[in-house]
């Protein structure tokens, strides 16, 4: 990805209201769908080299069937790392056949003035257009920003080649992507384990003469560590969907962690020094924690 999905997102103010605005409009969008690509390529046919890129009936059909997939997908609604990573191939795509970027700028301004034509006919209310047009104007533009940038790239100096490296980067996210679902796998097994432990816990206070305070104390460690399991999974699979790191979940597991001791320690005498300790530790991580989540 040449730029974080959350700061592409962010350069355009892009939302969570726009990616239900764009959802809204998705069936119309799907109603005009064969429509637009006949219109698209009435549009490109006038491009002085058109027959050097469509060379074929072949080429053709394909290239109209993932323009049409193209055209619905912006108004999709899942907006993550997938739909960015498409959208990168499809400018590298570009790029590979040596497609001047005029003609890629021509042809989104086509797309720009076709959406807002079925925009206006569709919807009636002059109230909810104005409320579904800059979401759709917003999508239109991400889309030309990630084409351009693959141009943008393209002019930079490569240390082998351009095509060595960009598939060195692409095997390299597949494979990051690869470690990531394996982190997730690590957590669910984890957070299998972590609740029978908290079962376990939570049965022994019933089950025993013990100490029913340590029990509970027990439960409570088991109790917080299945939070933490339960945050960082969350924040993987957010991560995994375009969500930017979150370093305040780690500080937080870092807290939990020492709390756990804390509740363990004060079971024991003679542990006054430890627990001052592990106090002023919760402290400093807690006025981190504040500091991150002021800035974000």
């Amino acid at each position: 990805m040449f730029n974080s999905v959350e700061n592409i997102k962010s350069h355009y103010n892009f939302t969570e209201a726009d990616v239900r605005n764009l959802a809204e409009f998705k069936p119309v969008a799907e109603k005009f769908a064969d429509r637009f690509v006949v219109e698209f390529y009435e549009y490109v046919k006038q491009f002085k080299d058109a027959g050097k890129y469509l060379k074929d009936a072949e080429t053709i059909k394909r290239h109209q069937g993932a323009i049409k997939k193209w055209f619905v997908s912006m108004f999709g609604g899942d907006y993550g790392r997938k739909y960015f990573d498409e959208l990168e191939k499809v400018g590298l795509a570009h790029v590979k056949i040596k497609l001047p970027a005029h003609y890629v700028n021509a042809a989104m301004h086509f797309v720009t003035i076709f959406v807002h034509d079925i925009l206006h006919k569709e919807v009636a209310g002059e109230e909810e257009r104005a409320y579904l047009e800059p979401s759709i104007e917003k999508i239109i533009a991400v889309n030309l920003d990630i084409f351009t940038s693959s141009y943008i790239e393209e002019e930079k100096k490569f240390f082998l080649s351009q095509k060595v490296e960009s598939y060195l980067v692409q095997l390299a996210n597949r494979f990051t992507y690869g470690l990531n679902l394996t982190l997730v796998l690590g957590l669910v097994i984890l957070g299998i384990l972590v609740l029978g432990l908290f079962v376990y816990d939570l049965a022994h206070i019933f089950t025993t003469q013990g100490d029913i305070e340590k029990g509970l104390l027990s439960t409570l460690g088991s109790l917080l560590m299945l939070w933490v399991v339960i945050e960082l999974m969350d924040t993987e699979i957010d991560h995994l969907r375009g969500g930017k790191f979150a370093i305040k979940v780690f500080l937080s597991v870092g807290l939990v962690a020492i709390i756990r001791k804390i509740l363990v320690a004060s079971l024991k005498t003679g542990e006054v020094g430890t627990q001052m300790t592990l106090v002023a530790a919760v402290a400093v991580l807690g006025f981190l924690y504040w500091l991150i989540a002021k800035v974000e």
